[in-house]
């Protein structure tokens, strides 16, 4: 039987799977091995622990894994190949395939195949895919210039309308939340946290920001329905670009990922309204897909390519 390592990295955490040539065998979460995030000393330290929990639970040696793939962000910058190859040979065997993290998502949808993908969680990005593998990104400028209805975004966006509002005599529960979360004992208190740097984690508000959505919070409620509608403008542009390259193609289908869309019911309904608005026709997967189902698919596949 051959072993095979799926690793989707994130900002917050990295999850591992260990699989067979079928299924997913058991799956770790552990700290985040991304640069910037954490030093190269703690990203190893993370996921020597996360792989050692694998081993241990399912008898695995890592030594024999056939092929990794890691799925990440940032893989357009020329060090974050060399780091994640650093950090995971010394503790797995076999061919080690980088990727994006979207890349990852998609071929967990569509194996191989064209697709959309939107994808919201601590940042926020849509890809598409032609059948030639041509990969076409619209948005996943980041915090700064967008990450529209990522967990960042939402916080930040909804802790800035909550503040300005409060000039025009109207407070939001966002407000109050926010003051509990940062123990902050004054709007100027937190005005202050808002603007230090380096700045405090904006998308650890979105699940703030959710709760006071569902007990009615008009200003919350808002912002995560517009942060739908900005993902679902980026997944129909993506959706048109494919269209527009592969014209006679069969119509590609659309998927999602990521622990907002996931989690937060209101950012995925109104991403998938809107979606509808424009491409009625459209297919969109009715659950949010597990990028390591993707990240196996492509380690297996680097397994039979170098057989």
């Amino acid at each position: 039987m051959a072993f095979f390592l799926g690793l989707d990295v994130g900002g917050t955490k990295t999850i591992c799977a260990l699989g067979d040539d079928n299924r997913i065998l058991d799956r770790e979460a552990g700290g985040s091995i991304k640069p910037l995030r954490v030093t190269q000393e703690q990203a190893r330290e993370n996921l020597t622990e996360a792989l050692g929990k694998l081993a241990q639970r399912t008898g695995v040696n890592m030594r024999e894994v056939v092929a990794s793939c890691i799925g990440t962000a940032g893989v357009r910058l020329p060090q974050t190949d060399g780091w994640m190859r650093s950090i995971l040979s010394p503790l797995a065997g076999g061919q080690i395939v980088i990727c994006g993290d979207e890349e990852i998502a998609l071929d967990a949808a569509f194996p191989g195949a064209p697709g959309v993908l939107a994808m919201a969680g601590t940042g926020s990005n849509v890809i598409g895919r032609t059948g030639a593998g041509e990969l076409l990104n619209v948005g996943g400028w980041g915090p700064v210039l967008g990450d529209e209805a990522s967990g960042y975004w939402i916080g930040h966006q909804a802790l800035r309308t909550a503040t300005r509002l409060l000039d025009f005599g109207q407070r939001s529960m966002v407000i109050d939340r926010v003051m509990q979360f940062w123990s902050a004992s004054s709007i100027g208190e937190v005005i202050d946290i808002a603007t230090k740097v380096p700045g405090p984690d904006f998308s650890l508000l979105a699940g703030i920001v959710a709760e006071c959505a569902e007990q009615g919070d008009a200003i919350a409620s808002q912002i995560l329905i517009s942060g739908g509608r900005l993902l679902a403008e980026a997944a129909v542009e993506a959706f048109r670009q494919v269209r527009h390259r592969e014209p006679d193609a069969p119509m590609p289908g659309i998927a999602f990922t990521g622990s907002i869309l996931h989690h937060i019911t209101m950012v995925r309904e109104s991403m998938i309204e809107t979606i509808r608005q424009h491409l009625p026709v459209a297919a969109i997967l009715p659950e949010a897909v597990d990028p390591l189902e993707g990240a196996l698919w492509r380690a297996r596949q680097c397994a039979l390519t170098t057989a």
